[in-house]
């Protein structure tokens, strides 16, 4: 009788990257991946740059679904949803396309994601997007030639990213954040008005510190009273306040959930047997939702599974802003850290160093000339971060 299978929840970045690498050390354990859409491989951090490349969301699919079948020797039901596990029996149950069946697994892997942030005028309208995957990106791709003026809600990665690249399409872009400036909770003030001014000079206006008030129809368009008092009309909004991870399917399931799915070093979750990681995941602790953290985590858990139990390390992970008229490199320091920014300043970039009170180098925010030190600086903080 054939052993139960591996079950991957997933098949983003997290899900499909540690199936490869579980199957370059065992090529021959059942191996079953579930997603809820069509199987694609592509990367999502992609999403955000794609409009200035000109990219369909067929030009991001780097691998289809068939053929990464073949390449994983897996099975994987697309289109279809984990609608409970039963941790007992280590079961779950999914409906596919065409029915419900309950599968064992040996063991399981919760590679789940975020889910972005409510946005929060649905009872306004339903004329928004969050582009959270390749179905939303084709969307908002498909409605582009209709567009005369795009707001986009937040002013983080995301935000900054979507709106340096509708620029390059001469769209009129209006970025409304809560914030006092982009990029708030990754760098100090002075850098995130440069970027600010950097984006202005591309045509970007700004509401910061400011939120929307009422929406109602304008015609074809939206129109928006923000509590500062400002009014304009726009096409559509963007709504890019950020991601949370994925855990209703955990907590269904009784399985420890904080912020994101409770793991331990071994990315194992309160329940034998279940793991996770990736952007759903809480691991020691913290949130890592960035690429680096994850190939860790896929080499680590891929051991794990392969019966070579391993802990997870993570480095601190530097962020890269991906804005060609202000690029930044960057190591935040821990939430709550605490410690002093001293910055050197030309008129070819800035460069934050955040010291904490032993003086302790403990983040760093590199712009323009000073990007050149990036990997120096990041070599300095692996050393004290030991």
């Amino acid at each position: 009788m054939e052993a139960n299978p591996i079950i991957i929840l997933g098949t983003g970045l997290a899900g499909y990257t540690l199936a490869k690498e579980f199957r370059k050390l065992d090529p021959n354990t059942p191996l079953i991946l579930i997603t809820q859409d069509d199987g694609h491989f592509y990367s999502k951090p992609q999403l955000s740059t794609a409009l200035l490349h000109g990219k369909t969301a067929e030009n991001l699919v780097i691998t289809d679904c068939k053929k990464m079948k073949a390449q994983l020797n897996a099975t994987i039901y697309p289109f279809s949803a984990c609608e409970a596990i039963h941790t007992t029996s280590q079961e779950i149950t999914i409906k596919t396309p065409y029915d419900q069946q309950t599968i064992g697994y040996q063991k399981l892997v919760l590679a789940l994601g975020a889910i972005p942030h409510c946005f929060p005028y649905d009872e306004q309208t339903k004329s928004y997007y969050q582009i959270n995957n390749l179905l939303d990106y084709t969307r908002f791709r498909e409605n582009l030639p209709n567009l005369k003026h795009v707001t986009i809600l937040g002013s983080g990665l995301v935000g900054c990213e979507l709106a340096h690249d509708l620029t390059h399409l001469n769209i009129p872009i209006s970025v409304i954040s809560q914030e006092p400036y982009p990029l708030h909770r990754f760098v100090p003030a002075k850098i995130g008005t440069a970027l600010q001014q950097a984006l202005s000079d591309k045509g970007v206006i700004w509401h910061a510190e400011d939120s929307i008030q009422h929406i109602e129809p304008f015609g074809s368009l939206l129109s928006l009273r923000l509590n500062s008092g400002n009014h304009f009309e726009t096409s559509t909004i963007i709504s890019a306040i950020g991601l949370k991870p994925n855990t209703k399917l955990a907590q269904q399931a009784n399985i420890q959930v904080k912020h994101g799915i409770v793991v331990d070093e071994y990315l194992e979750t309160s329940v034998s047997k279940i793991f996770a990681l990736g952007d759903c995941a809480e691991i020691l602790g913290t949130c890592r939702q960035f690429v680096s953290p994850l190939l860790n985590c896929t080499r680590a858990l891929a051991q794990t599974l392969s019966h070579h139990p391993t802990s997870v390390v993570l480095p601190p992970t530097p962020i890269v802003l991906k804005v060609s008229s202000y690029p930044i490199h960057m190591l935040p320091p821990l939430p709550n850290q605490i410690g002093k920014w001293q910055f050197e300043e030309t008129k070819d970039g800035i460069k934050a160093l955040f010291y904490n009170e032993d003086q302790t180098l403990a983040g760093y925010v590199l712009t323009g000339s000073f990007l050149e030190e990036r990997q120096k600086l990041y070599a300095l903080a692996l050393k004290t971060a030991v």
